[in-house]
C-alpha cells in the first residue's frame, strides 16, 4: 500500500480502531444533554436547583441501564481492538523475519535455560516428600565438636531417647548392609535396611501389597521377614503379585515376603548410609542385648522421629539437648561431648543439593535478563524505522496509550513464542542436564514437565515480555509527532533516549555477563586444582569390587579369612594381574570407619577425650598393590597376615597429629572398634608409617588412619583391589568366573575401575563447573550480540556525519578510533560494573571452591580482559564498515 493511499485511508482505519473512545464520548455527552434538560425541567416546575437536580439524577435510571449496555460494547469493542493488535503484530513480526528469529532465538535460549533448572528445582527442592506429613519428619543425629554435627547413632543412646523424650510422636531407626539375594535368578548384592518394626508407621508409609511389619515382628524368631521395594519386585520377581507369603534367601537364610513397598519410595540418608546406594528391601532388626548397653558399641544408625502435633523445631532440639546432657552426665566415657542435633527431613536431603541448584538458578536468572535487554535493543533500533508510522497514527487520532499497547502487544507476542521454543529447549536441557550430572549428586531418571513447570514457563514469558517491551514501547509512544512528519525528520529527542537506553542494556550486559564468566572462572581454576591433588595412590589400572560373606555359610573367622586367602591367590594367577589384595573401605568410596585411639601415657585419659583415627583392614601387598608409599618400618609380614599379632601400621598424619616428634615404631596404641564379642581390644604395636592417602575426597585433608591386618578384624564385607598389566575393565567376566566357582551363590558387586572413583569424587564439582560454564559462556556470547548491535545501529545512524568527516580528510584510523571510542567506553563501565557486583556476588559459591578465594584477582583479571577482548572484537566488525564508507555515498545517504 502506497503512503498517499495509506494516509488517506487512515481516518476510516482510525475510527474503527477508537471506537471505544468514541462511545465513551458519545455516552457522556448524551448524559450531561439529558441531566442538564431533567433539570431546566424541574426548575420550571417550582422546585428548587438543589432538589431538582436530585430529582434529574433520579430519573436518569434508565439512561443507567443504557450505560451498562455502552459498557458492554466497550468490552466488545476491547476485545476487537485487541485481536486487531495481535493480527497487526503477527503480521508485523512476519514481515521482518530475520529479527523475529534472533529474537525468538535469544529469548528461547534464557527462557528455556530458566525452565530447565526450575523442572531440576521443583523436583529436588518444592515437591512434598512421598511420605505422610512430611513436614512433621525429622532426622536426629549425635553431634560431636571433635567429629561432625551429623554423625550416626548408637543403639544405646537411641532406645535412651525413645524413652525419655516427650516431643515425637515415634522413633525409628534404620541401618543399612549389603546382603546376598540369591535364587530366582542370578545372584545379586542388593542394599538392606534393617530398621526397627515402627519403621514405616514413623514415616506413615503402608505397602501396596501385603500387611507390612507387625508388633509381632519386633520379637526374636518372628523378624524373618522383608518388604521388598517396588522396584526391585518388578526388576527380580516380575511384579508378581503371588510373591507375597513366599520366601526368599539373603545372606543364606530364608526371608518371607510380607509386602511390597509403593512405587519411589526410599528412605535414603546419604550421611547415614553404610552403602552408597538406595534400599532396596526392609527387614526388621531386633536389638541384641549386647547393643542395648553404653559401652564399646559403634555409631552406625540413622534416626528419624515424627513431632507430635504442636511441637516446633525449637521445642524438640531443646528437649534433646536436656537428654543429651543428662546421658554426658551418667555415661561420660562413653558419651562425653556427645550431644543431639535435629534437623528437618527435607532439609536433611536436599542440604546438599540445595546451595548448587539455587546458585544456578540465579545463573540461568542472568541469562535471562541478559536476553531481555538484547531484544529491548533489538526493538529500539527496529523503533527507529517505525517513527513515522508512529507518528502518522498519532496525528489521526491515536493515544500514546494506544499505540503503547499496540508495540506491547508486539512483544508480548515475541514473548509467547520465544517461550514456546523455550519449552522444547527446556525438555531437551532436563535431559541433557539429568545424563551429565553425577549419579551421587542427582539421583534422577527423568523429571515431568507437568503443569507446575509450564505454569513457571509461562510466568517468566509473560513478566519477560513486560520486561523487554515496557521501555520500547513507551520511548516509541511518546516521540514528537512534528519533526517526525516532516519530510526527511526525525525525533531527535526519543532518539536519544533510545541511544541512552540502549547503551545502559548493554552496560548491563556486559555486567551481567562478567559476574557469571567471573564465577565459572572460579570454578574451573577450583576444579583444576582438585585434580592436581595427589590422592596417594596410583589409581591407573586398578580393579575394585565388593565381595559380602554372608554368616549363614561364613559364620567363622578362620571361614572368611580361608575365602578371602584362597580369592586373591587365584586372582593373582590370572594372566595380566600383577598383585591383589583388599580394604574394608577403598579410598574415595565415601564409606569408613573411625573410632578412639588410646595412645601410650594417655592411660588417665577419658574415653571421651581420645583422638580419633580413622580404621582400615587391608589384606597382604595392599600397599604395594595400591602404590602406597613406606615411609618408615615395615609391612605385615605372612605370620601377621594369617593369625592375630596385635600390629598396626598408621599413616603419616597419624604421626604428625599424635605422635610430633616421636619415633612411632614399637609404640603401643588401643584401637577401640572391636566389640566385646569379637576380641579384646588389646594393645597394637606400630610396626610401619606409610604415606598419606586421601580417604574420603580429594578436597578433604589426610585424617590419621591406623592400618589393621585382616586376622586383626576379620571382617566379612571387603573390596578386592586387583592392580593389572593393562586396561583393568577387561578382566571382569574372568574374575567374575573365578569367584562362581568358588562359591557359585557369591556375587561380585560395585565393579569399578580405581580411576572411576577418583572421577567420581569430583564429579559434583566437575558437573556444577560444566553447567555454570555453559550458561557463562551463552551470557558472553549474548553481550557481544548486544554490543555488536548498538555499534552497528550507531554507525547506521551516523553515516552521514560519517560521509562528512572522511570528506573533510578524516582518515580512516579516525573513523576507527570515533567508533571504537564508543564502544569501548560501554565496555570498561559495564566491566567496572561488572567486578563490583562479582566481588559480592561470587562470596555464594565460596563453599564449592577447593584451593581458591572467592575473591580471586588473577581469576577477576583474567575474565575481564576475555570479556573486553570479545566485546572490542564485535566493537571492530561495524567499525571497520564505518571505515569503508565512501564519502558520496554517505552525503546522500538520506
Amino acid at each position: 500500500m502506497s503512503w498517499q493511499r495509506w494516509i488517506y485511508t487512515a481516518p476510516l482505519r482510525a475510527r474503527s480502531l477508537f471506537r471505544r473512545d468514541e462511545v465513551e464520548r458519545e455516552l457522556d455527552e448524551e448524559m450531561r444533554y439529558h441531566l442538564e434538560r431533567k433539570t431546566e425541567q424541574y426548575v420550571a416546575a417550582g422546585l428548587s436547583l438543589k432538589d431538582a437536580r436530585h430529582a434529574a439524577m433520579r430519573a436518569m435510571d434508565g439512561m443507567e441501564r443504557r450505560k451498562e449496555e455502552c459498557r458492554d460494547k466497550r468490552k466488545v469493542y476491547w476485545v476487537e481492538d485487541f485481536l486487531q493488535d495481535l493480527k497487526y503484530a503477527a503480521r508485523m513480526l512476519r514481515r521482518n523475519r530475520g529479527f523475529t528469529a534472533v529474537a525468538v532465538l535469544t529469548l528461547a535460549l534464557g527462557i528455556g535455560a530458566n525452565t530447565a533448572i526450575f523442572s531440576v528445582i521443583d523436583f529436588v527442592l518444592l515437591r512434598p516428600l512421598p511420605y505422610q506429613e512430611p513436614e512433621t519428619l525429622v532426622i536426629v543425629w549425635e553431634s560431636n565438636a571433635h567429629s561432625s554435627p551429623h554423625n550416626t547413632v548408637c543403639p544405646p543412646n537411641f532406645l535412651d531417647w525413645q524413652e525419655q523424650n516427650r516431643v515425637f510422636s515415634g522413633m525409628s531407626y534404620a541401618s543399612d548392609l549389603n546382603a546376598n539375594l540369591t535364587g530366582n535368578g542370578e545372584p545379586e548384592q542388593v542394599v538392606a535396611q534393617y530398621v526397627s518394626v515402627n519403621f514405616f508407621a514413623v514415616l506413615g508409609v503402608n505397602p501396596i501389597l501385603g500387611p507390612g511389619f507387625t508388633a509381632e515382628n519386633g520379637q526374636d524368631g518372628n523378624d524373618n521377614v522383608v518388604v521388598l521395594s517396588y522396584e526391585l519386585w518388578n526388576r527380580r520377581f516380575g511384579g508378581d503379585p503371588a510373591i507375597i507369603g513366599k520366601t526368599i534367601e539373603l545372606n543364606g537364610k530364608p526371608q518371607t515376603v510380607i509386602g511390597i513397598a509403593p512405587r519411589n519410595f526410599g528412605f535414603f540418608i546419604k550421611q547415614g548410609t553404610l552403602t552408597g546406594n538406595k534400599p532396596q528391601l526392609w527387614s526388621p532388626w531386633v536389638l541384641p542385648a549386647a547393643l542395648r548397653e553404653h559401652k564399646s558399641v559403634g555409631r552406625f544408625m540413622t534416626v528419624v522421629a515424627r513431632l507430635k502435633p504442636g511441637m516446633t523445631m525449637r521445642q524438640a532440639q531443646a528437649e534433646m539437648n536436656t537428654i543429651a546432657t543428662r546421658l554426658e552426665q551418667q555415661y561420660p566415657d562413653y558419651d562425653g561431648h556427645w550431644g543431639a542435633n535435629v534437623v528437618p527431613l527435607r532439609q536433611q536431603i536436599t542440604g546438599e543439593l540445595r546451595p548448587a541448584l539455587l546458585i544456578l538458578q540465579g545463573a540461568v536468572a542472568f541469562v535471562l535478563l541478559i536476553a531481555c535487554a538484547n531484544v529491548s535493543s533489538l526493538l529500539l533500533a527496529r523503533a527507529a524505522g517505525r517513527e513515522r508510522e508512529i507518528g502518522i497514527r498519532t496525528a489521526i487520532g491515536a493515544s500514546r496509550w494506544r499505540m503503547a499497547r499496540q508495540l506491547l502487544t508486539e512483544s508480548l507476542v515475541l514473548a509467547l513464542m520465544g517461550g514456546a521454543v523455550g519449552v522444547t529447549l527446556a525438555v531437551w536441557g532436563t535431559n541433557l542436564i539429568l545424563s551429565a550430572s553425577p549419579a551421587n549428586l542427582l539421583d534422577l531418571q527423568r523429571v515431568p514437565i507437568d503443569w507446575r513447570v509450564l505454569a513457571f514457563a509461562s510466568g517468566i514469558t509473560l513478566l519477560a515480555g513486560l520486561l523487554f517491551g515496557f521501555l520500547p514501547s513507551y520511548l516509541s509512544a511518546r516521540g514528537a509527532i512534528a519533526e517526525t512528519l516532516k519530510e526527511g525528520g526525525r525525533s531527535t529527542s526519543a532518539g536519544r533516549q533510545r541511544r541512552t537506553v540502549r547503551s545502559a542494556f548493554v552496560v548491563a550486559q556486559i555486567g551481567l555477563a562478567l559476574v557469571l564468566l567471573a564465577g565459572s572462572g572460579l570454578l574451573i581454576r577450583s576444579f583444576a586444582r582438585l585434580v592436581g591433588v595427589d590422592p596417594g595412590f596410583e589409581a591407573k589400572n586398578l580393579l575394585t569390587f565388593t565381595v559380602t560373606l554372608p554368616n549363614a555359610r561364613y559364620g567363622t573367622n578362620a571361614a572368611r579369612m580361608a575365602f578371602f586367602r584362597q580369592l586373591l591367590d587365584q586372582m593373582e594367577k590370572l594372566p595380566g594381574v600383577r598383585s591383589a589384595s583388599m580394604d574394608s573401605f577403598p579410598p574415595l568410596s565415601g564409606l569408613g570407619a573411625a573410632t578412639g585411639v588410646r595412645l601410650a601415657g594417655q592411660a588417665n585419659f577419658p574415653a571421651a577425650d581420645l583422638p580419633v583415627a580413622a580404621v582400615r583392614v587391608v589384606g597382604p601387598d595392599y600397599f604395594r598393590t595400591m602404590g602406597v608409599p613406606l615411609r618408615a618400618g615395615r609391612m605385615f609380614d605372612a605370620h601377621e597376615l594369617t593369625e592375630m599379632r596385635h600390629v598396626a601400621i598408621v599413616n603419616q598424619a597419624f604421626v604428625d597429629q599424635y605422635l610430633p616428634g616421636i619415633n612411632p615404631l614399637g609404640q603401643k596404641m588401643i584401637v577401640y572398634m572391636k566389640s566385646d564379642e569379637e576380641a579384646e581390644n588389646a594393645p597394637s604395636e606400630i610396626i610401619g608409617v606409610v604415606g598419606d592417602v586421601r580417604l574420603m575426597g580429594l578436597d578433604t585433608p589426610a585424617q590419621p588412619t591406623v592400618y589393621w591386618p585382616h586376622p586383626e578384624l576379620t571382617m566379612s564385607r571387603m573390596t578386592i583391589l586387583v592392580r593389572t598389566a593393562a586396561d583393568p575393565m577387561g578382566l571382569v567376566s574372568t574374575v567374575r568366573n573365578e569367584l562362581r566357582q568358588m562359591d557359585r551363590d557369591q556375587p561380585m558387586a560395585n565393579v569399578a575401575t580405581m580411576e572411576q572413583l577418583l572421577s567420581d569424587s569430583y564429579s559434583r564439582s566437575r558437573f556444577t563447573m560444566m553447567v555454570l560454564g555453559v550458561f557463562a559462556g551463552t551470557a558472553l556470547l549474548l553481550a557481544a550480540v548486544g554490543i555488536y548491535g548498538v555499534v552497528a545501529y550507531t554507525v547506521a545512524q551516523r553515516t552521514n556525519e560519517i560521509g562528512i568527516r572522511v570528506a573533510m580528510g578524516a582518515q580512516r584510523r579516525d573513523v576507527l578510533r570515533l567508533i571504537l571510542g564508543q564502544g569501548s567506553r560501554l565496555i570498561f563501565w559495564g566491566v567496572g560494573i561488572g567486578i563490583a557486583a562479582g566481588l559480592l556476588l561470587t562470596r555464594l559459591i565460596a563453599g564449592m571452591l577447593y584451593g581458591i578465594s572467592a575473591t580471586d584477582p588473577l581469576t577477576f583479571a583474567g575474565v575481564a580482559l576475555l570479556l573486553m577482548a570479545v566485546a572490542l572484537s564485535a566493537c571492530y566488525v561495524p567499525a571497520r564498515r564505518a571505515m569503508r564508507v565512501d564519502p558520496l555515498v554517505a552525503l546522500r545517504y538520506e
